[in-house]
């Protein structure tokens, strides 16, 4: 596994000087990661870089990314996993996002936002998997529905899959339900589940239909609503399951939440741009991924050894074959 396969195949137009340029591009790439930084900063082959992604389709980066992770899911041994699902995006300050960025709501107003739909393993250890764009007007269970069948393919056995209370979506749980993989949805509480939740007093399971439109129809699916009384605090936990009722469900989601915690960790390694062309944003973001990927690898060995620092051990070698 090696990033440098990675960005060989992105930039394999390059000319003869393909083997020395790799090198040089790498070594700038993570120190951009490392430091929070643009390229342009690191290096003078951000120009050489840009030409040779824009040549790459979206498809020719989720190909090379794949290989990346195949290779870590081998040497991770990962076996029955528990995934995740979840969105996360980088701030855009420029004026020509367009459909490429969707709105976000912060305290202080509104800003656009290079959005992505992100697929990780949650356990038994850590590793993202895959990750797509996801742009205003992009279904997001057709999304959704491209990384699982993506999972499937992949050399490991899927036990659940975990979804905040953004995928709580009638057309998602069809989908799920018809393809028997099991799911955990935190639901919000509507009004229907606050009837639920007057009717329990620490555990209980109702059937619910969820209508939705799609394709101009009008649609509805069946699914089990748990509702479960926390014992360590007065908060009742609403969530749309296929999975056996218990309080361990509680538990079980909560693990969802190392996804989030992948998201703080990549975020230390964001590799910043003034590009508003969507496949250079996206570039950026995966490359970023197959860092935390390929640390999550190295701690196998090294479990004391910080992000941080595995970056600059990287970046160290690198440099060492450019001279």
């Amino acid at each position: 596994m090696s990033i440098k396969k990675y960005i060989t195949n992105i930039v394999k137009k390059l000319s003869n000087g393909l083997k020395v340029a790799t090198h040089k591009i790498v070594a700038a790439l993570v120190e951009a990661a490392r430091t929070i930084s643009y390229v342009e900063t690191i290096s003078n082959k951000a120009d050489t870089l840009h030409r040779h992604v824009k040549e790459n389709t979206e498809q020719d980066l989720k190909r090379a990314f794949e290989f990346n992770t195949r290779k870590a899911i081998g040497r991770m041994n990962l076996g029955k996993t528990t995934l995740a699902v979840d969105t996360t995006g980088e701030l855009y300050y420029g004026k020509n996002g367009k459909l490429n960025v969707r709105q976000k709501k912060f305290e202080k107003g509104t800003d656009e936002v290079f959005t992505y739909v992100v697929l990780s393993v949650v356990k038994p250890k850590p590793l993202p998997l895959m990750a797509l764009p996801y742009r205003q007007g992009d279904d997001l269970t057709a999304l959704v529905r491209e990384l699982l069948e993506y999972a499937r393919s992949l050399p490991i056995t899927i036990q659940c899959v975990l979804f905040d209370r953004g995928f709580y979506i009638g057309d998602l749980i069809s989908y799920l339900s018809s393809e028997r993989i099991r799911y955990l949805i935190f639901v919000p509480q509507n009004k229907a589940m606050k009837r639920f939740i007057a009717q329990t007093d620490s555990i209980a399971s109702f059937n619910h239909e969820i209508k939705y439109n799609k394709r101009k129809s009008r649609w509805k699916v069946q699914t089990r609503i748990d509702i479960i009384k926390d014992p360590a605090k007065n908060y009742y936990w609403c969530f749309a399951t296929n999975l056996l009722q218990s309080l361990y469900l509680i538990f079980k989601y909560k693990q969802r939440w190392q996804i989030e915690t992948d998201f703080r960790v990549h975020d230390e390694a964001r590799i910043k741009t003034k590009s508003n062309d969507p496949i250079i944003r996206y570039f950026y973001f995966l490359t970023s991924l197959i860092l935390l990927a390929n640390w999550e690898v190295n701690r196998l060995l090294h479990p004391k050894i910080c992000f941080k620092k595995y970056l600059k051990f990287v970046q160290q070698e690198f440099e060492r074959e450019i001279t």
